[in-house]
């Protein structure tokens, strides 16, 4: 039977440590659940700060002096009793070292949804030419909805190179998802590094995914998830990962007829101009491949 995604009080989201990575800690349910939650509500910027400031062990004052700003400013901002300006926030976030796609998030929330990020619907509705834009990728590449991840449209290489992972029927009542496919045995079978780009994935779907994504889809995710591995799925999403290892963008597949491993690179894409309503991952094949890649776990 389907479960929702429980909903724990004052969840940590931002739990990292810049001398060792370890694994978070989620808040539990009194009753006794073993299993991690999303965070439901709408947070606000402060919030996510001050956790992300306290999990890094730093005082007010410290944070203030690297975002030029007073402490009483801070404390007023980690409150919620004053916005900072945008390059204040800028400053904030980088004092927090918090990486370039969360400081999207911290807009957001700082502007009050005047950038909801929330892009791409189900079903989706594409002109011919945006479609002839994703052919012309010369790698495997994808339209998605950000925050959600879920696949929207595939161009041919695409499809030929990962078959598993393939949009889902417009008539199908919910789409195709990253986080969902990354978590069964065709992306195990295809991904070398399996368990660091499943890290990846999870991550980005949990601290972006809450107050952006409906609870709804939240848990139709979550309960996916969670259905394919419990163990690993659980592992995954109590995983923080560092600003390097979020920037780590290294796919190594493995091809299924001669089991060669080929490394790739992935890019997340955002369209600036003209401006639509998606966003567009894709993969190249590295031209110099490393000698040596670190196919070992993040968490």
């Amino acid at each position: 039977m389907p479960m929702t995604a429980p909903t724990f009080p004052d969840p940590n989201p931002l739990s990292i440590s810049r001398r060792q990575r370890r694994p978070i800690v989620p808040t539990r349910e009194h009753r006794g659940s073993d299993r991690p939650s999303w965070i439901c509500d709408r947070p606000e910027a402060g919030v996510y700060l001050r956790r992300r400031r306290e999990a890094l062990r730093l005082t007010r004052e410290e944070v203030a002096l690297a975002a030029s700003t007073t402490v009483s400013s801070l404390r007023k901002w980690e409150a919620g009793l004053r916005h900072p300006s945008t390059d204040s926030l800028v400053a904030w976030c980088r004092a927090l070292d918090l990486p370039d796609w969360m400081l999207r998030k911290m807009t957001s929330l700082v502007l009050n949804g005047m950038d909801t990020l929330a892009v791409g619907t189900w079903p989706p509705t594409f002109s011919n030419d945006d479609l002839d834009h994703l052919e012309m990728v010369a790698g495997p590449a994808y339209y998605y909805s950000f925050p959600h991840l879920d696949v929207l449209a595939a161009n041919t290489i695409a499809r030929q190179t990962i078959p598993s992972l393939l949009p889902a029927d417009l008539g199908s009542p919910r789409p195709t998802n990253f986080v969902e496919w990354i978590m069964t045995k065709p992306a195990r079978d295809l991904i070398a590094n399996w368990q660091t780009v499943a890290t990846r994935l999870v991550y980005l779907l949990r601290v972006m995914g809450p107050g952006l994504v409906s609870q709804h889809r939240l848990d139709e995710i979550f309960n996916f998830c969670y259905s394919q591995s419990p163990h690993d799925f659980t592992l995954f999403f109590d995983t923080e990962l560092t600003k390097a290892e979020m920037n780590d963008d290294v796919v190594l597949l493995r091809n299924p007829s001669t089991d060669a491993i080929e490394q790739c690179t992935y890019r997340y894409l955002r369209p600036v101009q003209p401006m639509r309503p998606y966003e567009q991952f894709q993969m190249a094949k590295r031209s110099r491949p490393q000698e040596t890649i670190d196919q070992t776990p993040v968490g």
